[in-house]
């Protein structure tokens, strides 16, 4: 069997890049913007992978990325866990029945999975958590979504750029309907 070397690079350049953006997002955020709401960056990842990989590879990086932002964050890994293979479920059911190709219909999907967040964050901190999520803060929220809807465009032109370095195929931007 011969290893996919390519392939094997734009998985490293994918989680690398996606702890990278979570370090920013957790430390460099707070020290410039302080108390401001930072964009959800790492989700971005979970959604590219979700949008443009068949079932076996996203679940693959929905494992390794949940690997790489446990040391990001105060929740639980399990929560984590299950929280990004919520999503991930989530976001590919929607794109085996809704699909078009493009930065548009992945800007789409970053907006429905921003907006799902709060629900899955708050269901896996009720599952999980000692000390659950109990009044949410639904305005920081909102412009967590919005910024995070924002900044998409150029992280997906990036992980675009990997997929064509990578010598991979369109993703799902090549098929249409369920594979």
């Amino acid at each position: 069997m011969k290893i996919p070397w390519y392939w094997l690079l734009s998985l490293f350049l994918m989680v690398f890049t996606c702890a990278l953006l979570s370090a920013m997002q957790t430390s460099l955020w707070f020290l410039v913007f302080g108390r401001f709401p930072a964009p959800m960056l790492w989700l971005v990842v979970l959604v590219y992978c979700s949008v443009t990989r068949p079932l076996w590879e996203a679940a693959m990086m929905a494992y390794l990325l949940t690997f790489a932002l446990a040391a990001f964050t105060a929740l639980p890994f399990e929560a984590l866990l299950i929280y990004s293979l919520l999503m991930m479920l989530v976001l590919i059911l929607i794109r085996e029945r809704v699909y078009w190709g493009g930065p548009t219909f992945f800007m789409l999907m970053v907006g429905v999975a921003t907006v799902s967040a709060p629900v899955l964050f708050w269901l896996t901190s009720r599952w999980f958590d000692k000390n659950p999520i109990f009044i949410p803060e639904i305005f920081d929220w909102l412009i967590s979504a919005l910024l995070t809807m924002l900044a998409s465009l150029p992280i997906y032109r990036l992980y675009s750029w990997y997929d064509r370095v990578a010598l991979l195929d369109a993703g799902s931007e090549g098929r249409v309907g369920p594979r």
